[in-house]
């Protein structure tokens, strides 16, 4: 699915029941704490919620397609400065934080 259809379909689903602007912004931050609660579950009780960990984040894509539409951004504009904004700084990054990042990985995700 594109991008700018997934915020159409959005759109259209939400028609009538939108957030304000703000409750927007505010529904978003929730779902991302749900994405962490999820992370917390797996990675410090053991948890095997790789399901509810996807539901999740499925959530937090909604929402933010959710607060670009009611901030008459196109998500498909966003995400693509986003890309090119990283393509601009991830050589930095690789080269800055790289073999750290390698080190921590190892040691934290087994």
């Amino acid at each position: 699915m594109e991008i700018a259809e997934f915020q159409a379909q959005i759109h259209t689903l939400c028609e009538g029941i939108e957030h304000p602007r703000v409750g927007a912004a505010l529904a978003l931050a929730e779902e991302c704490g749900e994405v962490m609660r999820c992370v917390l579950d797996g990675e410090y009780y053991g948890k095997d919620n790789r399901e509810a960990l996807a539901d999740e984040v499925g959530d937090v894509l909604i929402a933010l397609a959710e607060l670009c539409d009611r901030y008459e951004l196109s998500l498909a504009d966003s995400a693509a400065h986003g890309l090119a904004k990283l393509a601009r700084k991830a050589p930095g990054w690789k080269a800055e934080l790289g073999d750290r990042l390698q080190m921590l990985r190892k040691r934290m995700d087994g």
